[in-house]
């Protein structure tokens, strides 16, 4: 290998590491942005660029396009400053692969997470809510942009009953509720007789974006 190569993939590295830690910046800020309700915050994390950015949120639909995610946002995230109300939602074992060229990116975070659910004449409800975030990002403008992000539920229950006993919260008939949504691609979520699938996928290392649903595929081995 001559210099200019060596100089090349020493520079790739490094775009790829500063890939790295802005995406993952970037996650956190959009959890902290979710989390305190910071509605217009969160609209301008996603792609300008591409148009089918999209969210999907167990098993509400899939919001795909501006003016869907926008509506999500809208009307899914709770208003500020309602008494007793919280969802804190964390970020945990990040996986990112960014590709080869550097224009697009993989990644997953498995998400502890808590919250206060208000209820009239009685004190909130503590729940417990935890999931898998998978997305894909996308490079535009000199900065990283979401341009899918898919929340895979694995449960949401009262805190003091636990998950087993209690799914109250964790599935409905698969059809979406907002008319701008489409159906559910995925939602699996723990219960006392249903099976683990390793959905969403682990992001595998790869060259250049190749428009694969790689988050639900179950059979990649690489």
């Amino acid at each position: 290998m001559n210099g200019d190569e060596t100089r090349k993939r020493i520079y790739q590295k490094i775009k790829k590491l500063e890939a790295y830690r802005e995406i993952q910046n970037l996650m956190g800020r959009t959890v902290i942005a979710y989390n305190f309700r910071q509605k217009a915050e969160l609209a301008g994390f996603f792609s300008k660029v591409q148009a089918d950015i999209s969210i999907e949120v167990a098993d509400e639909g899939v919001f795909q396009g501006k003016e869907a995610v926008e509506a999500y946002i809208k009307e899914y995230i709770p208003q500020e400053g309602i008494p007793g109300e919280m969802m804190d939602i964390h970020l945990a074992s990040p996986i990112i692969e960014v590709a080869d060229d550097v224009k697009t990116a993989k990644a997953q975070w498995v998400c502890p997470g808590i919250g206060a659910l208000p209820r009239e004449n009685n004190e909130p409800l503590a729940i417990w809510n935890w999931g898998i975030i998978a997305a894909d990002f996308t490079y535009e403008e000199g900065e990283w942009k979401i341009w899918h992000l898919h929340w895979f539920r694995l449960m949401k229950c009262d805190y003091d009953k636990g998950w087993v006993k209690d799914t109250s919260m964790e599935n409905r008939l698969n059809k979406p509720y907002h008319p701008l949504a489409k159906p559910t691609t995925y939602h699996n979520p723990y219960t006392p007789y249903s099976i683990r699938e390793c959905i969403p996928a682990i992001p595998r290392p790869y060259v250049t974006w190749d428009n694969s649903d790689w988050m639900l595929n179950k059979n990649r081995v690489d």
